[in-house]
């Protein structure tokens, strides 16, 4: 599936529209399919801002680029499934943490913790 095939639909659908329209649509569609949410709710909203009374041709255009893109879609539901990894947001010096490690100020003093260890 390509941009060229979605814009080939377009076309059929709606024969007048501009070139450009089209291949920012087309483009729209199958770079984004796989990472944004609402990228069939775009389009829907674009190609009826097009079509003005023709509600019919919106929705049969509209099933047929969902099944062009439906491998992407699917891809997207299926990584959304998973677990999700969460960015944390504050860096902390752990050096200058209140709780900070024991091993952590020993080393940081000079101390050898094999000399340690042996007298146990």
């Amino acid at each position: 599936m390509s941009s060229v095939d979605i814009a080939e639909e377009i076309h059929a659908s709606f024969p007048g529209t501009e070139e450009l329209i089209v291949q920012y649509l087309s483009g729209y569609l199958v770079d984004d399919a796989g990472e944004e949410e609402d990228i069939l709710l775009v389009a829907r909203n674009m190609l009826e801002s097009l079509a003005g009374d023709q509600r019919d041709t919106v929705d049969k255009l509209m099933t047929k680029i969902g099944e062009l893109l439906e491998d992407q879609l699917d891809a997207r539901a299926k990584a959304k499934a998973g677990p999700k990894l969460t960015k944390l947001d504050k860096v902390m010096d752990m050096s200058k943490a209140g709780a900070m490690s024991n091993t952590i100020a020993l080393g940081g003093e000079g101390v050898d913790l094999e000399s340690i260890n042996k007298g146990k």
